[in-house]
């Protein structure tokens, strides 16, 4: 059974595990008004980033995608703090759970053309030898701020929306660049007449898949704390994210539970 929950402005799916997820997104039309076709899976990193006011217009943007997915324990215990157990949000649905089980789907459903949208080309390649009708661009590192290479990058992957364009598009090159790019390809798509790809921004999921990035120990995953994992493997990168810029998330949650649900 999959529901919705309404909490921290977004419109969260709730099921008990992300096959049930990924067999609902295969058959989902996906023709909602003003929903657009596209997975977040918001964490508290995410969510506090996108509090932040020069980030709100881009939160309004990402609030209109059709798979919501609750990523990160703080953001089940909240719901479950604020509604219940039984009501709250019945399990954690991370991309890197749910890229195995959608992925598993198109590799039997090889009519659906596949476009991903990568950190690293060799990536790509393994993708592409894992199944037909698959393309894939690394872009070079670019800048957001700058509309040259902004420009670059969307020219080449709008390259791929030709006569046969892509029915899914995976994004995984991190916040916010996945999703400025998401919300580009739908806007040029509509341009074009073209029908929106379903499109999923799922970050470092790839590099889990094929192992070239390690994610954390199941005991963490099942606790929720794979953050621990990844400050442990990376101090100097996350402990500061992690340990100081998400503290406004408490804030965050103090507002949400002081909300009428």
């Amino acid at each position: 059974m999959i529901r919705r929950l309404e909490m921290l402005g977004f419109n969260f799916y709730s099921a008990k595990d992300v096959k049930v997820i990924a067999d609902f997104v295969y058959n989902d039309p996906a023709n909602e008004k003003d929903v657009i076709p596209l997975m977040v899976t918001p964490n508290v990193d995410q969510i506090v980033k996108l509090d932040r006011k020069e980030n709100h217009a881009l939160r309004e943007r990402l609030k209109r995608a059709r798979w919501i997915l609750p990523d990160g324990q703080p953001v089940i215990t909240l719901s479950r703090i604020k509604f219940g157990k039984e009501r709250g949000l019945e399990a954690r649905l991370t991309g890197s759970d749910f890229f195995p089980e959608m992925w598993s789907i198109l590799k039997e459903d090889t009519s659906k053309r596949v476009l991903f949208v990568l950190p690293r080309e060799d990536l790509g390649d393994r993708f592409v030898d894992e199944r037909e009708n698959t393309v894939y661009y690394a872009p070079p590192f670019f800048k957001l701020e700058s509309k040259e290479e902004f420009e670059e990058v969307m020219t080449h992957v709008m390259s791929f929306f030709g006569e046969n364009p892509p029915e899914y598009v995976f994004v995984g090159l991190g916040f916010p660049k996945q999703e400025h790019i998401a919300l580009e390809i739908f806007r040029r798509a509509e341009e074009k007449g073209i029908a929106l790809p379903k499109t999923f921004l799922l970050g470092a999921s790839f590099e889990f898949y094929w192992g070239t990035k390690k994610r954390a120990p199941m005991f963490y995953q099942k606790a929720g704390i794979e953050f621990v994992h990844r400050i442990i493997s990376e101090p100097r990168r996350l402990a500061k994210r992690y340990l100081w810029d998400d503290l406004p998330f408490l804030g965050i949650a103090i507002a949400e539970l002081r909300r009428k649900p």
